[in-house]
């Protein structure tokens, strides 16, 4: 898909959404079936929305039930 105007700089946004998609299907992959349950565990993880999620399936649950979040970073918020 190439675009008439400035076509490097929207290849590029693409480029970027498509990675950070990648990487969340990746990293949330163990989590698709809705039927998993999270467990307790205690491994935070920081949305970009500024929420500190309690482990890494809480965060993959929020992100898979619509919200545009990404992981900002490991630990809390």
């Amino acid at each position: 898909m190439a675009f008439p105007l400035g076509g490097m700089f929207y290849n590029k946004i693409l480029g970027f959404c498509f990675f950070i998609l990648l990487f969340l299907v990746q990293i949330c992959r163990e989590f698709i079936n809705r039927s998993v349950y999270c467990t307790r565990e205690s491994n935070p993880h920081c949305g970009t929305d500024g929420v500190t999620y309690g482990n890494k399936c809480a965060f993959c649950k929020a992100v898979r039930s619509g919200g545009k979040i990404r992981l900002k970073h490991l630990g809390k918020c």
